[in-house]
């Protein structure tokens, strides 16, 4: 099932790809690196029955700067993809585009931290401000098309094996520094968002989908800018977001609010950063469950702790007298549990409380343990 849920993710990149007219995509397993260290990466080539080699020659450019990066294969191809390994230059430091040379190409923002020598941001610790558009990372740097909350598929090994997965995304609208975002630059932070989570009841008979909560939103995103040298970084996040579950009649469930979120992070060592994401919302619209802020509040507040390639996250709502919901996420990569394992993460969730579906926002069922993989946590 997880090979499934790769390749379905991968084969959709491919898709993206060809339509940008590029003809191989770089995927980096992660955004935030340090010199000296070893990265993954998976190379997606678009062209039919195209061979990938076992070196590959990229560039991470800061500015003017170009340093050379050297993709070696980690396995042998698979499909249109193939994995790679490769050490980031000593000399970086600060935010770099790495893209593949050569060919038509991605480019992905990577931040590179620690005490390189490349590094041009020059900007002392200050008092937080809102992103501009002379920030040093032009926001045309960063891809338009990102994920958003967490992508997983994870079944529950009790006597009743139902399956809870979840794919998210979220897409800026329009850019600050070109085209139509630059003659009003404040619309560079709109964002168009949709999550989806389903339960999907495999040992029932047919296998049913008991039920799928559909998010789409509307929001803006404010980065907060703290310093080359600050520990911290930030993000407020504004806007509305509707969820409802796609059914009618006395199964209809569906609501309207609007919201406000920080995401925020503190690096504490190198190895350990602490995360908090508070978010609190108002009801709009709540027709179909009209007593659904007796269970799921007003507010949620998320903490996650990153202890070198852990992750481990706490998610708490409360409603009223005691109803609410716990959930609890750990993650690992997989190369670190199975040396011949591809991208992605080792995921293990547990769920107690209401509203495991926004079907049965106002039950309780018995507590949940699920296991399965992720590839975006």
């Amino acid at each position: 099932m997880k090979d499934r849920f790769r390749w379905a993710v991968l084969s959709m990149l491919s898709l993206l790809a060809i339509q940008a007219s590029a003809e191989r995509l770089l995927v980096l397993d992660e955004t935030l690196v340090e010199p000296g260290r070893s990265g993954r990466a998976t190379v997606v080539d678009t062209l039919l029955d195209a061979r990938l080699p076992d070196e590959l020659l990229a560039t991470a450019q800061i500015e003017e700067t170009l340093v050379p990066v050297t993709l070696k294969a980690d396995g042998a191809q698979e499909g249109p993809s193939r994995r790679y390994v490769f050490v980031w230059p000593e000399t970086l430091s600060g935010f770099a585009r790495v893209s593949l040379r050569d060919v038509a190409r991605n480019e992905v923002l990577v931040q590179v931290k620690g005490a390189g020598t490349l590094g041009t941001e020059t900007a002392k610790v200050a008092e937080p401000v809102t992103a501009a558009a002379d920030d040093v990372v032009r926001q045309s740097d960063t891809p338009a098309l990102t994920t958003n909350e967490p992508m997983y598929f994870l079944v529950s090994p009790d006597s009743d094996l139902s399956a809870r997965f979840q794919l998210s995304f979220k897409y800026r609208l329009f850019e600050r520094d070109s085209g139509f975002g630059s003659l009003i630059p404040i619309l560079g932070g709109l964002h168009f968002g949709y999550t989806q989570t389903s339960i999907w009841d495999l040992g029932e008979p047919s296998a049913p989908f008991r039920d799928t909560s559909y998010r789409p939103s509307l929001f803006y995103d404010w980065p907060l800018t703290f310093g080359r040298e600050s520990r911290q970084e930030a993000v407020l996040r504004g806007g509305f977001e509707h969820e409802s579950n796609g059914r009618d009649g006395k199964l209809s469930r569906s609501m309207n609010i609007a919201f406000a979120q920080l995401d925020w992070r503190y690096r504490l060592t190198e190895d350990d950063t602490l995360g908090l994401k508070p978010k609190v919302w108002y009801y709009l619209e709540k027709g179909d469950n009209p007593d659904i802020n007796d269970y799921r509040g007003y507010a949620q507040l998320e903490t996650s702790w990153w202890h070198g390639d852990w992750k481990a996250a706490v998610l708490m709502r409360r409603g009223k007298a005691g109803n609410g919901a716990t959930q609890v996420d750990v993650s690992y990569p997989l190369k670190g549990v199975f040396s011949m394992a591809g991208g992605g993460y080792f995921h293990m969730q547990y769920f107690d409380g209401e509203g495991d579906t926004l079907l049965e926002y106002n039950q309780s069922r018995s507590p949940q343990f699920r296991i399965g993989v992720s590839i975006v946590r």
